[in-house]
């Protein structure tokens, strides 16, 4: 955790240099308080709300918004009915738990951490292929192979402190370990809070959301395996 006294440019050098050694716990120790528990709250039930409700049909989703023509209905369902069948259990396989309700004791803190941890490239691939039909002989290799495919490292350029209590913090993206600007994914701002004598990362601005993201990995099958038979 950075000390009371660091500055904003400081407080995202440590959470960059967190997050490159996949210590979690301590880059959630970066994010505000009242953030992490608006996270969690959100979060969990969004989890178990999907877990508990099923794939809804086209004629819920037209109940819920009129406006949708059962055309755009039946795909939407569709893509509800493959996230709770395939999605869901992906999900489970990232987080390391058989149901989401096993979340709920976790601390806000604790819980972005893990949130942060189950978001990581190699994390998903695993889970994904842990439920493929053909996973791969060796999974580590391939959750290797996948994390150094999608490194990227972060060369903070400079700040903007406003007299609002609101600093943003200027970084760069690099791919891979070449420091040529023309190689990188661009420049990029994330926005921290000055609250309580000292600054905070927000948990859903630039730099933790694009690390830290729900959305589950599942691989396509050109042909299920043949049933047993």
């Amino acid at each position: 955790m950075a000390p009371a006294s660091a500055s904003a440019t400081e407080v995202v050098q440590a959470a960059i240099a967190a997050m490159e050694g996949e210590r979690w716990a301590d880059v959630a120790s970066l994010v505000g308080p009242e953030a992490l528990r608006k996270h969690r709250d959100s979060q969990l039930r969004w989890l178990v709300e999907s877990e508990q409700r099923g794939p809804r049909t086209s004629a819920d989703l037209q109940a819920e918004q009129p406006w949708l023509s059962p055309e755009v209905a039946a795909a939407y369902a569709a893509q509800d009915q493959k996230h709770v069948t395939d999605g869901l259990s992906v999900m489970r396989v990232q987080w390391g738990v058989a149901s989401f309700r096993e979340l709920e004791p976790l601390s806000p803190a604790d819980f972005f951490a893990r949130y942060l941890a189950a978001s990581t490239p190699s994390a998903k691939l695993r889970a994904a292929l842990a439920v493929s039909h053909r996973p791969p002989a060796d999974l580590d290799s391939a959750a290797q192979a996948a994390k150094s495919a999608t490194r990227r490292r972060k060369v903070v350029l400079g700040e903007v402190v406003e007299v609002t209590g609101t600093a943003h913090v200027v970084y760069r993206e690099h791919w891979g370990d070449d420091d040529a600007a023309e190689v990188g994914g661009g420049v990029k701002v994330t926005t921290l809070d000055y609250v309580d004598g000292r600054w905070w990362l927000r948990a859903d601005d630039a730099l933790l959301s694009e690390q830290g993201w729900s959305h589950a990995w599942v691989p396509e099958e050109a042909d299920p395996p043949p049933a047993d038979g």
